[in-house]
Protein backbone atom coordinates (compact mmCIF):
# COMPACT_ATOMS: atom_id res chain seq x y z
CA UNK A 1 0.00 0.00 0.00
CA UNK A 2 1.56 3.15 -1.03
CA UNK A 3 2.39 6.79 1.34
CA UNK A 4 0.35 8.33 -1.86
CA UNK A 5 -2.56 5.57 -2.88
CA UNK A 6 -6.31 6.19 -1.82
CA UNK A 7 -6.38 2.89 -0.41
CA UNK A 8 -4.19 4.15 2.29
CA UNK A 9 -6.53 7.36 2.94
CA UNK A 10 -9.34 4.96 3.08
CA UNK A 11 -7.84 2.46 5.28
CA UNK A 12 -6.80 5.32 7.37
CA UNK A 13 -10.40 6.46 7.44
CA UNK A 14 -11.69 3.29 8.49
CA UNK A 15 -10.09 2.91 11.23
CA UNK A 16 -10.41 6.44 12.76
CA UNK A 17 -14.53 5.45 12.65
CA UNK A 18 -14.26 2.50 13.82
CA UNK A 19 -12.15 4.06 17.05
CA UNK A 20 -14.31 6.75 17.09
CA UNK A 21 -17.35 4.32 17.19
CA UNK A 22 -15.52 1.73 19.71
CA UNK A 23 -15.01 5.01 22.61
CA UNK A 24 -18.24 6.32 22.23
CA UNK A 25 -20.15 2.85 22.95
CA UNK A 26 -17.50 1.76 25.59
CA UNK A 27 -17.20 5.33 27.00
CA UNK A 28 -19.90 4.63 30.03
CA UNK A 29 -17.62 1.67 31.00
CA UNK A 30 -14.32 3.71 31.00
CA UNK A 31 -16.04 6.51 33.19
CA UNK A 32 -15.40 4.76 35.96
CA UNK A 33 -13.62 6.31 39.32
CA UNK A 34 -10.13 5.34 40.28
CA UNK A 35 -6.27 4.88 38.43
CA UNK A 36 -7.33 2.36 35.65
CA UNK A 37 -10.13 4.10 34.11
CA UNK A 38 -8.48 7.41 33.80
CA UNK A 39 -5.48 5.76 32.27
CA UNK A 40 -7.95 3.93 29.45
CA UNK A 41 -9.54 6.83 28.60
CA UNK A 42 -6.06 8.38 28.13
CA UNK A 43 -4.84 5.34 26.03
CA UNK A 44 -8.52 5.52 24.08
CA UNK A 45 -8.65 9.04 23.56
CA UNK A 46 -4.52 8.89 22.29
CA UNK A 47 -5.09 6.48 19.52
CA UNK A 48 -8.13 8.42 18.70
CA UNK A 49 -5.84 11.58 18.11
CA UNK A 50 -3.17 9.43 16.13
CA UNK A 51 -5.59 8.04 13.96
CA UNK A 52 -6.70 11.54 13.11
CA UNK A 53 -3.16 12.61 13.20
CA UNK A 54 -2.38 10.00 10.44
CA UNK A 55 -5.07 10.22 7.96
CA UNK A 56 -4.34 14.16 8.15
CA UNK A 57 -1.02 13.18 6.98
CA UNK A 58 -1.94 11.09 4.24
CA UNK A 59 -3.80 12.95 3.09
CA UNK A 60 -2.27 16.31 3.11
CA UNK A 61 0.79 14.55 1.52
CA UNK A 62 -1.27 13.07 -0.95
CA UNK A 63 -2.34 16.35 -2.12
CA UNK A 64 1.25 18.21 -2.41
CA UNK A 65 3.43 15.22 -2.56
CA UNK A 66 6.31 15.79 -0.09
CA UNK A 67 6.79 12.35 0.32
CA UNK A 68 6.40 9.83 -2.54
CA UNK A 69 7.17 6.67 -0.84
CA UNK A 70 7.65 4.92 2.64
CA UNK A 71 11.39 4.47 1.44
CA UNK A 72 11.23 8.42 0.83
CA UNK A 73 9.53 8.95 4.30
CA UNK A 74 11.89 7.08 5.97
CA UNK A 75 15.10 8.04 4.52
CA UNK A 76 15.87 4.87 2.85
CA UNK A 77 16.18 5.98 -0.85
CA UNK A 78 18.76 8.38 -2.31
CA UNK A 79 19.31 9.67 -5.26
CA UNK A 80 22.97 11.29 -5.11
CA UNK A 81 25.80 9.92 -7.02
CA UNK A 82 29.02 7.34 -6.41
CA UNK A 83 32.16 6.43 -8.09
CA UNK A 84 32.65 2.68 -7.57
CA UNK A 85 36.12 1.31 -8.33
CA UNK A 86 34.58 -2.47 -8.75
CA UNK A 87 31.80 -4.27 -10.52
CA UNK A 88 29.11 -6.21 -8.85
CA UNK A 89 26.10 -8.15 -9.97
CA UNK A 90 22.88 -5.67 -11.24
CA UNK A 91 19.32 -6.28 -11.55
CA UNK A 92 17.03 -5.61 -14.61
CA UNK A 93 13.16 -5.23 -14.29
CA UNK A 94 11.38 -7.95 -16.46
CA UNK A 95 9.90 -6.12 -19.46
CA UNK A 96 11.80 -3.03 -19.19
CA UNK A 97 15.36 -3.86 -19.99
CA UNK A 98 17.59 -5.07 -22.86
CA UNK A 99 18.66 -8.86 -23.36
CA UNK A 100 19.79 -10.32 -20.12
CA UNK A 101 23.43 -11.67 -19.62
CA UNK A 102 26.73 -9.71 -20.50
CA UNK A 103 29.48 -8.31 -18.37
CA UNK A 104 29.19 -8.28 -14.49
CA UNK A 105 27.58 -4.86 -14.53
CA UNK A 106 24.97 -4.41 -16.31
CA UNK A 107 24.22 -0.62 -17.55
CA UNK A 108 21.33 0.11 -16.05
CA UNK A 109 19.97 -1.60 -12.91
CA UNK A 110 16.84 -1.18 -11.31
CA UNK A 111 16.16 -1.49 -7.39
CA UNK A 112 13.08 -0.07 -7.58
CA UNK A 113 9.84 0.51 -9.35
CA UNK A 114 6.21 2.52 -8.43
CA UNK A 115 3.09 3.28 -10.23
CA UNK A 116 2.72 7.28 -11.03
CA UNK A 117 -0.40 8.49 -10.44
CA UNK A 118 -2.78 10.92 -12.60
CA UNK A 119 -3.72 14.24 -10.68
CA UNK A 120 -7.48 14.35 -10.93
CA UNK A 121 -8.18 10.75 -12.56
CA UNK A 122 -8.53 8.23 -9.99
CA UNK A 123 -7.41 4.95 -11.49
CA UNK A 124 -5.81 6.51 -15.10
CA UNK A 125 -2.42 4.89 -15.43
CA UNK A 126 0.26 7.47 -15.54
CA UNK A 127 3.40 5.43 -16.10
CA UNK A 128 5.95 3.62 -14.12
CA UNK A 129 9.07 5.86 -11.73
CA UNK A 130 11.96 3.73 -11.39
CA UNK A 131 14.95 3.96 -9.20
CA UNK A 132 18.22 3.46 -11.14
CA UNK A 133 21.38 3.03 -11.43
CA UNK A 134 24.00 3.44 -14.35
CA UNK A 135 27.00 2.17 -14.71
CA UNK A 136 29.32 4.08 -17.13
CA UNK A 137 32.17 1.52 -18.74
CA UNK A 138 33.77 4.59 -20.11
CA UNK A 139 33.85 7.13 -16.91
CA UNK A 140 33.96 4.83 -14.49
CA UNK A 141 31.05 6.08 -12.72
CA UNK A 142 28.12 4.55 -11.74
CA UNK A 143 25.09 7.12 -11.06
CA UNK A 144 21.96 6.19 -8.77
CA UNK A 145 19.02 8.19 -10.34
CA UNK A 146 15.39 7.69 -11.88
CA UNK A 147 13.78 6.87 -14.81
CA UNK A 148 10.41 7.96 -15.78
CA UNK A 149 8.05 5.54 -18.23
CA UNK A 150 5.12 7.14 -19.89
CA UNK A 151 1.86 5.21 -19.72
CA UNK A 152 1.54 1.86 -22.32
CA UNK A 153 5.08 2.01 -22.69
CA UNK A 154 5.50 -1.32 -24.82
CA UNK A 155 2.61 -0.42 -26.83
CA UNK A 156 3.92 2.97 -27.29
CA UNK A 157 7.34 1.77 -27.65
CA UNK A 158 5.98 -1.08 -30.75
CA UNK A 159 5.45 2.05 -32.81
CA UNK A 160 8.89 3.37 -32.60
CA UNK A 161 11.80 4.14 -30.35
CA UNK A 162 10.83 6.68 -27.36
CA UNK A 163 12.20 10.63 -27.30
CA UNK A 164 14.19 11.15 -24.41
CA UNK A 165 14.55 14.32 -22.20
CA UNK A 166 17.32 14.24 -19.34
CA UNK A 167 16.61 16.23 -16.32
CA UNK A 168 20.12 17.65 -14.27
CA UNK A 169 19.09 18.07 -10.86
CA UNK A 170 20.42 17.57 -7.71
CA UNK A 171 16.83 17.94 -6.07
CA UNK A 172 15.82 14.65 -7.95
CA UNK A 173 15.89 12.78 -5.13
CA UNK A 174 14.37 15.32 -2.74
CA UNK A 175 10.07 15.64 -1.83
CA UNK A 176 8.00 18.12 -3.20
CA UNK A 177 10.75 20.60 -5.69
CA UNK A 178 9.47 20.65 -8.57
CA UNK A 179 12.19 19.05 -9.91
CA UNK A 180 12.01 15.95 -7.73
CA UNK A 181 11.67 13.12 -9.94
CA UNK A 182 8.34 11.66 -8.28
CA UNK A 183 6.79 15.86 -8.99
CA UNK A 184 7.98 15.57 -12.82
CA UNK A 185 7.11 12.12 -13.11
CA UNK A 186 3.46 12.94 -12.20
CA UNK A 187 3.61 16.16 -14.48
CA UNK A 188 4.50 13.92 -16.94
CA UNK A 189 1.67 12.12 -16.74
CA UNK A 190 -0.51 14.86 -16.41
CA UNK A 191 0.33 16.14 -19.60
CA UNK A 192 -0.04 12.71 -21.42
CA UNK A 193 -3.24 12.69 -20.25
CA UNK A 194 -4.62 15.56 -21.31
CA UNK A 195 -2.63 15.04 -24.69
CA UNK A 196 -0.37 18.44 -24.29
CA UNK A 197 2.60 15.86 -24.54
CA UNK A 198 3.22 12.74 -26.36
CA UNK A 199 4.98 9.15 -24.70
CA UNK A 200 8.26 10.03 -23.87
CA UNK A 201 11.16 8.72 -21.54
CA UNK A 202 12.55 10.68 -18.59
CA UNK A 203 16.24 10.23 -16.80
CA UNK A 204 16.54 12.09 -14.04
CA UNK A 205 20.26 12.35 -12.28
CA UNK A 206 22.07 14.19 -9.68
CA UNK A 207 24.40 17.46 -11.23
CA UNK A 208 26.60 16.94 -8.60
CA UNK A 209 28.69 13.49 -9.27
CA UNK A 210 30.81 11.86 -7.21
CA UNK A 211 30.08 15.03 -4.65
CA UNK A 212 31.55 17.34 -6.75
CA UNK A 213 29.77 20.16 -8.16
CA UNK A 214 31.66 20.63 -11.32
CA UNK A 215 28.91 21.39 -14.42
CA UNK A 216 29.61 18.12 -15.79
CA UNK A 217 32.71 18.44 -17.09
CA UNK A 218 35.62 15.84 -17.48
CA UNK A 219 38.28 16.92 -14.57
CA UNK A 220 42.02 16.14 -15.81
CA UNK A 221 42.93 13.04 -13.28
CA UNK A 222 39.28 13.53 -11.35
CA UNK A 223 35.65 13.00 -12.23
CA UNK A 224 34.78 12.55 -15.71
CA UNK A 225 31.36 13.81 -15.55
CA UNK A 226 31.27 14.63 -19.17
CA UNK A 227 32.14 11.42 -20.11
CA UNK A 228 29.53 10.02 -18.47
CA UNK A 229 26.06 12.39 -19.76
CA UNK A 230 27.54 12.25 -23.43
CA UNK A 231 28.48 8.75 -23.72
CA UNK A 232 27.85 6.44 -20.95
CA UNK A 233 24.92 7.66 -20.23
CA UNK A 234 23.31 7.45 -24.08
CA UNK A 235 24.79 4.18 -24.51
CA UNK A 236 23.11 3.30 -21.07
CA UNK A 237 19.73 4.04 -21.54
CA UNK A 238 19.71 2.61 -25.69
CA UNK A 239 20.54 -0.71 -24.25
CA UNK A 240 18.29 -0.39 -21.45
CA UNK A 241 14.93 0.93 -23.07
CA UNK A 242 13.59 1.48 -25.85
CA UNK A 243 14.91 4.70 -26.44
CA UNK A 244 15.66 6.84 -29.43
CA UNK A 245 19.53 6.56 -30.30
CA UNK A 246 21.12 9.88 -29.47
CA UNK A 247 22.18 10.18 -33.39
CA UNK A 248 18.37 10.53 -33.92
CA UNK A 249 18.48 14.47 -32.36
CA UNK A 250 15.54 13.24 -29.62
CA UNK A 251 16.97 13.44 -26.85
CA UNK A 252 17.24 17.15 -24.98
CA UNK A 253 17.99 17.94 -21.65
CA UNK A 254 16.50 20.16 -18.59
CA UNK A 255 18.42 21.69 -15.37
CA UNK A 256 17.35 23.72 -12.99
CA UNK A 257 20.01 25.86 -10.71
CA UNK A 258 21.91 23.37 -10.16
CA UNK A 259 22.37 21.62 -13.12
CA UNK A 260 21.92 24.49 -15.78
CA UNK A 261 25.82 24.80 -16.50
CA UNK A 262 25.59 21.11 -17.09
CA UNK A 263 22.59 20.69 -19.59
CA UNK A 264 23.53 23.97 -21.48
CA UNK A 265 27.27 22.69 -21.60
CA UNK A 266 26.13 19.34 -22.91
CA UNK A 267 23.80 20.56 -25.53
CA UNK A 268 26.19 23.32 -27.27
CA UNK A 269 29.23 20.63 -27.13
CA UNK A 270 27.32 17.28 -27.81
CA UNK A 271 24.63 18.95 -30.70
CA UNK A 272 25.09 15.41 -32.54
CA UNK A 273 23.27 13.93 -29.53
CA UNK A 274 21.06 16.57 -27.70
CA UNK A 275 18.97 18.65 -29.63
CA UNK A 276 17.61 21.01 -26.70
CA UNK A 277 18.19 22.37 -23.60
CA UNK A 278 15.69 24.23 -21.11
CA UNK A 279 17.58 26.17 -18.70
CA UNK A 280 17.47 29.20 -15.92
CA UNK A 281 18.78 32.06 -17.17
CA UNK A 282 22.36 32.86 -16.09
CA UNK A 283 25.99 34.40 -17.49
CA UNK A 284 27.18 30.98 -17.71
CA UNK A 285 30.36 32.58 -18.12
CA UNK A 286 32.09 29.52 -15.80
CA UNK A 287 31.48 25.98 -14.61
CA UNK A 288 30.31 26.42 -10.65
CA UNK A 289 32.46 24.54 -8.38
CA UNK A 290 36.02 25.16 -7.75
CA UNK A 291 38.63 25.79 -10.29
CA UNK A 292 38.86 22.76 -12.51
CA UNK A 293 41.14 24.60 -15.43
CA UNK A 294 44.55 23.10 -14.46
CA UNK A 295 46.07 27.67 -14.36
CA UNK A 296 45.17 26.92 -18.47
CA UNK A 297 43.63 30.00 -19.54
CA UNK A 298 42.56 27.89 -23.24
CA UNK A 299 40.79 25.29 -20.94
CA UNK A 300 38.94 28.47 -18.71
CA UNK A 301 37.71 29.61 -21.83
CA UNK A 302 36.62 26.80 -23.92
CA UNK A 303 34.15 26.32 -20.82
CA UNK A 304 33.02 30.39 -20.50
CA UNK A 305 29.28 29.18 -22.82
CA UNK A 306 29.33 32.61 -23.40
CA UNK A 307 32.77 32.76 -24.85
CA UNK A 308 31.63 29.65 -27.07
CA UNK A 309 28.64 31.39 -27.91
CA UNK A 310 30.70 34.28 -29.89
CA UNK A 311 33.61 31.74 -31.14
CA UNK A 312 32.45 28.57 -32.20
CA UNK A 313 30.04 27.70 -35.00
CA UNK A 314 26.36 28.63 -34.24
CA UNK A 315 24.92 24.29 -33.12
CA UNK A 316 21.71 23.23 -34.10
CA UNK A 317 20.22 23.48 -31.05
CA UNK A 318 17.02 25.01 -29.33
CA UNK A 319 17.66 26.96 -25.99
CA UNK A 320 14.90 27.66 -23.13
CA UNK A 321 15.84 29.99 -20.93
CA UNK A 322 13.29 29.33 -18.07
CA UNK A 323 13.40 32.55 -15.93
CA UNK A 324 14.01 36.02 -15.78
CA UNK A 325 17.49 37.03 -15.88
CA UNK A 326 21.26 37.42 -17.59
CA UNK A 327 19.93 35.39 -20.78
CA UNK A 328 20.98 38.53 -22.91
CA UNK A 329 24.06 37.66 -24.53
CA UNK A 330 22.18 34.02 -25.87
CA UNK A 331 19.07 36.05 -27.25
CA UNK A 332 20.97 38.52 -29.19
CA UNK A 333 24.37 36.58 -30.24
CA UNK A 334 22.67 33.15 -31.29
CA UNK A 335 22.02 32.71 -35.30
CA UNK A 336 20.31 30.02 -36.78
CA UNK A 337 20.64 26.72 -36.98
CA UNK A 338 20.79 27.72 -33.37
CA UNK A 339 17.36 28.94 -32.29
CA UNK A 340 16.87 30.87 -28.30
CA UNK A 341 13.77 31.30 -26.43
CA UNK A 342 12.87 32.54 -22.86
CA UNK A 343 9.62 32.23 -21.24
CA UNK A 344 9.23 32.00 -16.80
CA UNK A 345 7.75 29.06 -14.94
CA UNK A 346 4.28 29.91 -13.97
CA UNK A 347 3.07 29.76 -10.47
CA UNK A 348 1.35 26.89 -9.35
CA UNK A 349 1.74 23.14 -8.33
CA UNK A 350 3.03 22.57 -11.98
CA UNK A 351 5.71 24.39 -13.15
CA UNK A 352 7.28 22.63 -15.74
CA UNK A 353 4.28 21.24 -17.88
CA UNK A 354 4.83 23.78 -20.41
CA UNK A 355 8.53 22.92 -20.10
CA UNK A 356 8.12 19.41 -20.75
CA UNK A 357 5.48 20.33 -23.48
CA UNK A 358 8.22 22.59 -24.94
CA UNK A 359 10.90 19.80 -24.93
CA UNK A 360 8.12 17.15 -26.47
CA UNK A 361 7.46 20.27 -29.33
CA UNK A 362 10.89 20.66 -29.65
CA UNK A 363 11.73 17.05 -30.11
CA UNK A 364 8.94 17.08 -33.15
CA UNK A 365 6.31 15.43 -30.70
CA UNK A 366 2.58 17.67 -31.43
CA UNK A 367 0.63 18.17 -28.99
CA UNK A 368 -2.28 15.29 -28.78
CA UNK A 369 -0.84 13.24 -31.60
CA UNK A 370 -0.98 9.70 -30.97
CA UNK A 371 1.60 6.87 -29.99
Amino acid sequence: MGLTSPALLVTLALIAAALLAAILRWWPRLAGPGASPVLLRIAALGTLQVSMLGLIFAAVNRSAEFYSSWSDLFGAQSGGAAIVGGQGPASREAGYGGAPGGPAAAPVAVSASSAVEVPGRRGAAGGRLQAVAFHGELSGLTVAGYVYLPPGYARAAASGPLPVAVVVSDEVGSSGNPYSARRIAVTAARQIAAGQLRPLILVMLPAQLGGHDQGCLDVPGGTQAATFFAEDLPHDVDSGYRAASPGSRRWALLGDSTGGYCALQLAMTNPEAFAAAAVPSGGYTAPPGADQFGGSPQIRLQDDLAWLLRHQPMQPISILFTSPGPAQPFLSQARPPMRVGQAGLPAGKWPLAGVLDWAGATLGLPAGSRA
